[in-house]
């Protein structure tokens, strides 16, 4: 479903109902296109999202620590940066 923003504020209740217990997403438009500007959507939707980020930033983490143990690149200390900088 998609409103328009006058339309997503006079249904806001409605559809923040429809996400919650439906899990219906509404897309929230705005401007002469109605350009998809915003979503309303189910709270587990987003969770689920964020715990998926986490994790690839998790693994991105690693990765990066597994190339400065094994020397495939090299760290430089925030102090260093600070002075290298001039700060």
């Amino acid at each position: 479903m998609e409103l328009t923003v006058s339309q997503a504020r006079d249904h806001f209740s409605d559809a923040v109902n429809r996400a919650a217990f439906g899990g219906e997403i509404t897309y929230v438009t705005r401007g002469r296109g109605r350009e998809r500007a915003a979503a309303i959507v189910p709270a587990e939707l987003v969770e689920a999202y964020e715990e998926l980020l986490d994790r690839e930033d998790g693994r991105t983490a690693q990765e990066r620590l597994d190339d400065i143990r094994e020397g495939r690149v090299r760290s430089v200390s925030a102090e260093d940066v600070g002075r290298d900088l001039g700060l």
